[in-house]
C-alpha cells in the first residue's frame, strides 16, 4: 500500500512539473490591430468603388454607399443573392478562404442576420461585420503568419468572438453587442 501511493505521489509530482505547452488564457475584447498584418485579410471591397463613397460619412452610409456601387443593395436590404454570386466568385479566385465564404454564406447571407454591433439598421454594416468575422474564424493556418510577434492575433481569432470596435467603448453597457458577452478584457 505504502508502495502504491508512492508511486501516485510521484506520478502526480511529475505531472505537476511537466511542461504541458498550455497557453496564458486569451485575453477577449477589442481586436488586436496586429490581426490585419498577420493574417493575409483579402480586399473583398473594390478600392476604386469605394473611392466613389465620400470617407467623411458615417460608417452605415460609407458602407451603404460601397454596396449600392458594387451593385449588392436591393433598395434598402443586402442583395444576398448578387452578394452570394460575388462570393462565390472571390472563393474561385481565391481557394485557400473557401471554408471563410462558405461559412459566411450560410452564416450571413441566409435568413435575417441580427445587427452585428451598435448600428441598427443598417444591413450593409451587418453583412460587412459578419463577412469579416467569417474571414477571421475559418482562415487557414497557412494564412496567418507564423511570427512570435502574431501569436496574440491567431490566439484571439481562435478563442474570441469578433466584435466591432464600437461594442467596447464606454458608453455601450458590457455584453449588450451581439455576441460580446462579458469576457475578460484586453489591457
Amino acid at each position: 500500500m505504502v508502495g502504491f501511493v508512492a508511486l501516485i505521489s510521484l506520478s502526480l509530482l511529475a505531472v505537476c512539473n511537466a511542461d504541458i505547452g498550455v497557453d496564458p488564457p486569451v485575453k477577449c475584447g477589442s481586436m488586436p490591430p496586429s490581426v490585419y498584418s498577420c493574417l493575409g485579410t483579402p480586399r473583398v471591397v473594390n478600392p476604386k468603388l469605394a473611392a466613389q463613397c465620400d470617407k467623411t460619412l458615417p460608417e452605415c452610409e460609407k458602407l451603404t454607399c460601397i454596396f449600392r456601387k458594387s451593385g449588392w443593395m436591393d433598395g434598402d436590404k443586402v442583395d444576398k443573392v448578387k452578394l452570394t454570386a460575388y462570393f462565390d466568385q472571390f472563393a474561385t479566385d481565391n481557394p485557400d478562404w473557401q471554408p471563410a465564404v462558405d461559412n459566411l454564406k450560410t452564416t450571413c447571407l441566409q435568413g435575417d442576420l441580427p445587427a452585428q454591433g451598435v448600428l441598427l439598421n443598417c444591413p450593409a454594416y451587418d453583412a460587412m461585420q459578419c463577412t469579416f468575422a467569417s474571414f477571421l474564424k475559418h482562415a487557414q493556418p497557412s494564412q496567418w503568419s507564423t511570427s512570435e510577434s502574431c501569436n496574440a492575433a491567431r490566439q484571439y481569432a481562435a478563442s474570441c468572438p469578433v466584435c466591432p470596435t464600437d461594442c467596447f467603448a464606454s458608453q455601450i453597457p458590457v455584453g449588450s453587442c451581439n455576441a460580446c458577452l462579458v469576457l475578460p478584457r484586453s489591457p
